[in-house]
């Protein structure tokens, strides 16, 4: 693996994560170090780290406090 590679991976650590979970991307990795960045976008699908899984959460506490507001009225 390039040294590119390893110093993104040491950076972030749930990229790192996701790759001992998933340790057929190591090959990958070793033949193509631009791999990272398609590795990086799987690993937000997976945790929800993308801009509308943010989102949906948010929108998911809000209508959690409305309804806690609704209550105490």
């Amino acid at each position: 693996m390039s040294i590119e590679c390893q110093i993104i991976l040491n950076k972030n650590p749930n990229l790192k994560r996701f790759l001992h979970e998933n340790p057929r991307y190591y090959k990958l990795l070793n033949r193509d170090p631009n791999y990272i960045h398609e590795l990086e976008n799987n690993m937000k699908e997976k945790y929800k780290l993308t801009l509308p899984d943010k989102i949906d959460k948010f929108k998911n506490k809000l209508d959690m406090l409305n309804t806690f507001i609704d209550i105490l009225n």
